[in-house]
């Protein structure tokens, strides 16, 4: 039945994936649709957590209560509806999103935001190693740091942004002599392609004890043993994988573009998918392509594509075209990121500029912790954020 209201009948809207990207598409929604449509959020997990701060509990820096949020809270906030559901199917065409448990859910519009998970490249062995990128997976890793004791030599594999943050932390836990970084790139950090970063970060992490192996893959993964393309075996007591990551492995029926090994969701710049007006997919699940560039896998875009693509579905509620674009901040070409390597020490990598040392750690932490305020939904985190993007916005111009 009509109303008053601007919008359209009532219309559902699904938000699969509740990290960066669906909390603030949720939270947009919530602002921009005044209760006027249903809004879901469907997750295979309990509460949302903070993904880039969880080296932080191998060294105690942070606990879980900390990096985390229940989707329940966080979904009566904003006057939507929490699933906790795996999703095994999406199917375009019938616009319908089915779960493992055999539940089915339509819908109107879709957000997928279903993120990435961890690739292992067809490396024998290497889903056995512990990978860095869960709650669960840290959770392991300090259960295994418990029994070990005193591990003689921890391996991490993978010199980029999270195996430099895990190693960081180790390292400030274990002490000298205890962590093997292996990165099978010339330099360390290499998505950053910046030489003068990945040296003070090699620097760094050498002067707290590092051993470090550059330009010498994995081939093999045995229970306690690296096996390298030159030949070499070392010895290890436990093994962290932290190489890089895929879509999240979802059945997507339909008319859909992926890309690449990790098989991303080619979007337009709207963030629609390339073949369906109701259905955008936002942050590390998609390939967003600027020209022969791309949007980097990072928290901040994912929050800024959750905000577009929400205020876009808005917009289309209204009965008008979905016409804001995308303007990423991060793209590969020109790299921005703050590394944390432990011991209270970051370095900030600004396309081709680089600091380190204790501010950027700050700066990293203020972020975070103002971040988390917003999904908390504590005083002044909405406004924290907001002047975030504000800033980071200004500044790429």
């Amino acid at each position: 039945m009509l109303n008053s209201s601007p919008f359209l009948l009532m219309a559902r809207v699904i938000v699969l994936g509740g990290g960066f990207g669906g909390f603030y598409a949720l939270k947009t929604l919530s602002s921009e649709l005044g209760g006027e449509h249903e809004v879901i959020l469907v997750d295979r997990n309990e509460r949302f957590v903070y993904l880039p701060s969880l080296p932080y509990l191998i060294s105690r820096k942070k606990g879980v209560e900390d990096l985390t949020e229940r989707y329940v809270f966080i979904a009566r906030r904003y006057g939507a509806r929490f699933v906790k559901g795996e999703v095994a199917r999406v199917d375009l065409d019938a616009r319908r999103v089915e779960l493992s448990d055999g539940r089915e859910l339509e819908y109107d519009y879709l957000i997928i935001a279903a993120g990435a998970t961890t690739e292992y490249y067809d490396i024998p062995g290497a889903d056995k190693a512990c990978p860095a990128w869960r709650l669960e997976d840290y959770s392991r890793m300090l259960e295994e740091l418990r029994r070990l004791g005193e591990p003689r030599n921890v391996c991490i594999v993978g010199g980029g942004l999270t195996g430099l943050e895990v190693a960081g932390e180790m390292l400030e836990v274990l002490g000298p002599g205890r962590v093997t970084i292996v990165e099978k790139m010339r330099m360390l950090i290499p998505t950053l392609n910046n030489p003068r970063a990945a040296e003070v970060a090699e620097r760094f992490l050498k002067a707290k004890g590092a051993r470090i192996v550059k330009g010498d893959g994995v081939v093999r993964v045995n229970e306690n043993e690296l096996h390298l393309e030159s030949g070499e075996k070392i010895s290890c007591d436990m093994i962290v994988w932290a190489v890089g990551v895929r879509a999240s492995p979802i059945e997507i029926q339909g008319r859909v573009e992926q890309v690449g090994r990790g098989k991303w969701l080619r979007v337009k710049p709207n963030l629609q998918l390339t073949n369906y007006e109701n259905v955008y997919a936002i942050g590390d699940i998609n390939h967003f392509a600027v020209d022969s560039d791309c949007a980097m896998k990072m928290a901040e875009e994912a929050i800024l594509q959750g905000k577009l693509a929400a205020r876009n579905i808005a917009l289309q509620l209204k009965r008008e075209k979905p016409l804001l674009a995308h303007k990423p901040i991060f793209l590969s070409s020109k790299p921005k990121s703050l590394i944390s390597l432990g011991f209270d020490r970051a370095i900030l990598v600004w396309e081709k500029r680089v600091a380190f040392g204790r501010t950027p750690y700050l700066t990293k932490m203020f972020i975070e912790a103002a971040v988390m305020r917003d999904i908390k939904g504590k005083v002044a985190g909405g406004l924290l954020t907001s002047l975030e993007s504000s800033v980071l916005k200004t500044i790429s111009r």
